[in-house]
């Protein structure tokens, strides 16, 4: 089983990343809606106990340099403004299997996204996957905020865990998803913000190279 070492030495907590589960930002009328479900590579806001003073993807070094603004950038130059949501579901890496956390991000689902970026896992309960099947969990995760009309692109890990990576790739070939993998990233020490944070758990994050690269491969796909 291939696992990344980094997965279990993040020491940055899933739970409690965000105040708000959600941020819905822009009102374009007629713009393109994108919608981002992700843990703290997409969005951990402000957090002075672990050493981190921002507000968007850890561990970039500004806002347009996380995944989600990068990519972005690339959306707006081909389609014009967009309007876009950005979710952070570390509680439900946590509890994968108890369907009543989508409760909580209701207006994400309503939003009803054009696309859909899912880029998550490694916070993901390992001890619970013994007990309950995350492949048909994250089915149902992603049925919740996928519309008729949405194209939906998938992730695997940043730091890889074969395990999750083996569901992930099943459930997007069920439901005629994109997956796109960058589980090679996570190996590479030029792609992580080490020496950058004090909190190790921070620094194991992608950094300005890594989130261009995690960027660049979404963007392909699109």
């Amino acid at each position: 089983m291939k696992v990344n070492t980094d997965i279990l030495q993040n020491t940055v907590s899933a739970a409690n990343q965000v105040s708000e589960k959600f941020k819905l930002c822009n009102t374009v009328p007629g713009g393109k809606k994108v919608l981002f479900l992700g843990n703290s590579i997409t969005l951990h806001e402000t957090a002075p106990a672990i050493g981190w003073p921002h507000n968007w993807g850890m561990a970039a070094s500004r806002e347009e340099n996380d995944y989600v603004h990068l990519v972005l950038a690339a959306v707006r130059q081909k389609y014009g403004e967009p309007n876009y949501c950005i979710a952070n579901a570390g509680n439900w890496e946590l509890r994968f299997w108890d369907e009543a956390v989508l409760s909580d991000y209701r207006a994400a689902q309503t939003f009803s996204a054009d696309l859909v970026i899912v880029r998550l896992g490694e916070n993901v309960n390992r001890e619970a996957l013994s007990a309950h099947d995350f492949a048909a969990c994250l089915d149902t995760f992603i049925s919740y905020f996928a519309a008729s009309h949405s194209r939906v692109i998938c992730t695997d890990l940043f730091w890889e865990y074969e395990p999750l990576n083996r569901s992930i790739a099943a459930v997007c070939e069920k439901r005629g998803d994109t997956l796109v993998h960058i589980g090679d990233l996570g190996y590479a020490d030029e792609n992580k913000a080490l020496g950058l944070f004090e909190h190790a758990g921070v620094a194991l994050h992608p950094g300005d190279l890594g989130m261009r690269r995690i960027a660049d491969r979404i963007i392909a796909a699109l």
